[in-house]
């Protein structure tokens, strides 16, 4: 019984990896299907550029959706309550950059990883503004994707 349980325990190791390469394989293929996405950031930090340095503080997170994923034109559209924009994207196998811009030059860029997070069919996302202001003013949002259902 001893042998069984070293031989047991000596293989253990080997069996997680099989599953997170299952998972990732599943968590890429359910990505690369999606069509439109609801994210939701929690956690968020603001960086200013304010007397000399960079100074950084919470701030609270947000919600929007990415709808109308089209992987063949490269595009999908970023819809809020505050309305809806253009998002151009570039689609690889592990995840989705999606980029937009407003009419006042602020660069927003969604990443959706091919990668669930520890809630079931959750893709792992950052969100990104790059103010067009002076002095330097950024965003970083952590949070997570999921398919919208049509």
């Amino acid at each position: 019984m001893r042998i069984l349980t070293v031989f047991f325990l000596a293989l253990l190791p080997g069996i997680a990896p099989a599953n997170a390469a299952a998972d990732a394989s599943e968590a890429r293929k359910a990505l690369a299907e999606a069509k439109s996405l609801s994210c939701a950031f929690k956690t968020a930090i603001e960086t200013n550029w304010e007397v000399e340095r960079y100074n950084t503080k919470q701030q609270k997170g947000f919600k929007f959706s990415i709808e109308g994923i089209n992987t063949g034109r490269g595009n999908a559209k970023a819809v809020s309550s505050q309305g809806a924009s253009h998002l151009e994207m570039i689609a690889l196998s592990n995840v989705r950059h999606f980029l937009g811009f407003t009419a006042s030059g602020d660069l927003n860029v969604t990443s959706v990883h091919g990668q669930f997070s520890d809630k079931p069919g959750e893709f792992l996302a950052s969100h990104s503004v790059h103010m067009a202001s002076e002095p330097p003013r950024t965003f970083q949002h952590f949070g997570g994707c999921t398919v919208k259902a049509e």
